[in-house]
C-alpha cells in the first residue's frame, strides 16, 4: 500500500478500532483501504506458557464503516506466533481481535451499525448489504446476532401497565393460502410494541400472558381492543382485575361502516348500479365520514345538496347522525353524562327503524360497559395500537412482504418495540453565535 508508511496517528484516531493503528493508507477504486495491525508486541502460549515468537503475518480483509461517506476496507496484518517448546500441543497460532471475528466479512461495529440501520432506521436488509459491499445472508446474520441480543434485553415488558390488542394482516391471501393474521401486544400508554404472535383469537392472547412472569398480568389495569368478543373474553380469563375498554377510534369505525353500507344500499336502490362519479352520494362519500365539527360552509352546503338529491327517505341522513351522537358519547364529560347520551343514541336508533343503524345499536348494547370505560379509564385508547400498526405495515411494505415469521417479529420489535440508545447530535449553530466560524 502506498500513500503513508509508518504509524499515522492522525489515520489511527480517525478510525479508532481500539487496540489497532493504521500502518498505512491509500485510495482504491474509490474505496478507503487502510492497512492496520494491533499494538501487541508479544505473547505467550495459552498450554504451556512460554513466551512466543513471531511466525509471520497474514492479511485479512474486512468491510469497516464509511468514512466520509466513503466505503472502507481493513487490511489487518495479522500476527501469527509459534510456541518454543517443542513438546507443547499448540504450535503456532493466530491473534485474534473482538473487533474482528474469525472468518469474518465485516468488522463488529459495521455489523452493530447494519442491524441499528435496519432497526432503527426501518432500511431493508437488502440495500444495506448492497452499501456495506456483502451479501444478503452475511447482513441478515448481522442483523441475527446483535437484533436478538437487544430485544433479549430490552425492558418494554416491565413497565407497561396499559395493554392494547389488535390483529394485522401478516400475509395476503393468494392461490396457495389464506389471509394469515397476526396478533400485535402494544403498551399503549407509551405506544411501544410488545411482541407480536401468529393468529386472531382468544387462545393467543391466553397463550401470550401465560407466558409472561405471573407479576406482569398483576400490573395490568387497563386493556384496550376493539369489539372482537374473542380478544375480549380471553383477556376477561387472564387479565381479570384489568378494566376492558372499547376506545372511540374502532367505535366510530364500525359506525363509519354503517354509514358506508346504507349509502350503497341506498344508491343501489334509486339508481340500480354502484357509485360512479356524478351520483350525489357517491360525490359526498367523504364528507359523510367527517365529523360535524369538521365540515366548513362549503363542505355543509354540499353534503346537504348531495343528501337532498340522493336521500329522498333520509336513511343516510338519519345513520350519519346516529354516528355524530355516539361521538357525542365519547366527549362526554363524565360516565353520567356519558350514559344520558348514550340513550339519546338508542333512542335516535330505534326511532330510525334502519336494518344496518339497529345491528350498530345492538352490537353497541353488547358493548356498553366497555364504551363507557372509555370515561373511567381516563380516556384510555387503542390509538397507539394502530399508529403502531402504521409501522408494522410500513415495515412490511418496505420489505415486500415476509414468509418466515421469526424473522417478521425480530424486524418488527427492533424497528418499533425496544428502545434505541443512539448517541444525540447537538447543534452548533444558534447556541453559541459568537464562536460560530
Amino acid at each position: 500500500m502506498g500513500n503513508g508508511s509508518g504509524r499515522d496517528a492522525g489515520a489511527t484516531a480517525l478510525v479508532g478500532l481500539d487496540g489497532f493503528v493504521v500502518t498505512a493508507q491509500t485510495v482504491h477504486d474509490g474505496e478507503h483501504w487502510l492497512l492496520v495491525e494491533t499494538i501487541a508486541d508479544g505473547a505467550w502460549c495459552r498450554s504451556c506458557g512460554v513466551r512466543a515468537v513471531g511466525n509471520g503475518r497474514r492479511r485479512v480483509t474486512v468491510r469497516d464503516l464509511p468514512i466520509s461517506g466513503v466505503p472502507t476496507v481493513i487490511v489487518w496484518a495479522k500476527r501469527t506466533w509459534r510456541c518454543l517448546e517443542e513438546s507443547c500441543e499448540v504450535g503456532s497460532w493466530s491473534e485474534s481481535s473482538s473487533e474482528i471475528g474469525v472468518r469474518a466479512s465485516l468488522t463488529e461495529r459495521a455489523r452493530r451499525e447494519i442491524c441499528r440501520r435496519v432497526g432503527e432506521e426501518l432500511d431493508t436488509v437488502a440495500g444495506v448489504a448492497r452499501e456495506f459491499g456483502v451479501g444478503w445472508t452475511c447482513a441478515h446474520q448481522a442483523v441475527v446476532d446483535y437484533g436478538d441480543a437487544l430485544i433479549a434485553a430490552d425492558d418494554r415488558l416491565e413497565q407497561t401497565t396499559q395493554l392494547g390488542v389488535d390483529e394485522h394482516t401478516f400475509q395476503h391471501a393468494n392461490a396457495r393460502r389464506r389471509t394469515q393474521m397476526a396478533t400485535t401486544f402494544v403498551d399503549i400508554d407509551r405506544a411501544r410494541l410488545l411482541d407480536v404472535v401468529p393468529g386472531r383469537s382468544g387462545d393467543v392472547v391466553r397463550t401470550w400472558v401465560a407466558s409472561q412472569p405471573l407479576w406482569w398480568a398483576d400490573r395490568i389495569d387497563v386493556a384496550a381492543i376493539d369489539a372482537f368478543r374473542g380478544y375480549a373474553t380471553a383477556i376477561g380469563d387472564v387479565l381479570p382485575d384489568a378494566t376492558l375498554v372499547i376506545d372511540h377510534f374502532h367505535a366510530i369505525r364500525l359506525a363509519s361502516e354503517c354509514v358506508n353500507d346504507v349509502r350503497r344500499r341506498v344508491q343501489q336502490d334509486q339508481l340500480g348500479h354502484r357509485g360512479r362519479k356524478h351520483d350525489p352520494l357517491y360525490g359526498i362519500r367523504r364528507l359523510l365520514l367527517r365529523t360535524w365539527s369538521n365540515l366548513n360552509e362549503r363542505g355543509w352546503e354540499r353534503l346537504r345538496a348531495g343528501l337532498a338529491a340522493g336521500d329522498p327517505d333520509g336513511e343516510v341522513a338519519a345513520v350519519w347522525l346516529a354516528r355524530e351522537l355516539l361521538a357525542e358519547v365519547y366527549a362526554a364529560r363524565d360516565v353520567a353524562h356519558a350514559q344520558r347520551r348514550l340513550i339519546v343514541f338508542f333512542q335516535h336508533a330505534a326511532d330510525a327503524d334502519i336494518p344496518e343503524l339497529t345491528r350498530l345499536a345492538t352490537t353497541i348494547d353488547r358493548w356498553r360497559d366497555e364504551v363507557l370505560a372509555f370515561h373511567t379509564t381516563g380516556g384510555a385508547s387503542n390509538g397507539p395500537t394502530e399508529a403502531v400498526n402504521l409501522l408494522i405495515e410500513k415495515i412490511r411494505r418496505l420489505s415486500h412482504g415476509y414468509r418466515n415469521f421469526t424473522n417478521y417479529r425480530r424486524r418488527l420489535l427492533l424497528g418499533c418495540g425496544i428502545t434505541w440508545t443512539t448517541v444525540p447530535t447537538h447543534r452548533i449553530r444558534g447556541r453559541h453565535p459568537a464562536f460560530a466560524a
